[in-house]
């Protein structure tokens, strides 16, 4: 039986490299984290701190102006967590608060992802032509070691 998503928002799959900063009392503990998952409401991301459901997690995009999204923590699995947006801080603009958030944040992540989607794209054409060459210059090879086998044969008998 196929699992019904009862989710108010789609999920989007991402790969966004992000600083995670958690607050242990009256010092920051700052981690590198990578998110996986975005919707409008929350996200699903990897990083090495130990928070429990209903504890608050901040999260900074690697962006070229700050973007900073609070929020608390809704589900944990390992160091896999799952984060509910309560604020977004954009400098110089100063905190966007409510309905504006996930619209703004979310319209970011998914320029940020479509630059990285090109950039890996950019990568495989790269590889790809690689390949191409490598195979052009074997082709070479092979056939200059048959004349070469060709013009031995004949001094070896």
């Amino acid at each position: 039986m196929d699992s019904i998503n009862t989710r108010r928002w789609p999920r989007y799959p991402v790969h966004l490299p992000v600083v995670i900063v958690a607050n242990f009392g009256a010092e920051d503990i700052v981690v590198p984290g990578l998110v996986s998952e975005l919707s409008r409401a929350g996200m699903e991301l990897y990083g090495g701190v130990n928070l429990q459901p209903g504890e608050l997690m901040e999260v900074e995009f690697q962006t070229s102006g700050r973007v900073r999204v609070a929020g608390i923590v809704r589900d944990r699995s390992g160091f896999c967590f799952g984060l509910e947006f309560c604020k977004v801080q954009m400098e110089p603009q100063g905190t966007i608060e409510s309905e504006e958030s996930p619209n703004a944040l979310e319209s970011l992540i998914m320029a940020r992802h479509e630059a990285y989607l090109q950039e890996v794209q950019q990568e495989i054409d790269q590889s790809l032509q690689a390949v191409v060459e490598m195979r052009k210059y074997r082709r070479k090879i092979e056939v200059f070691a048959t004349a070469l086998d060709d013009w031995l044969k004949p001094r070896q008998g």
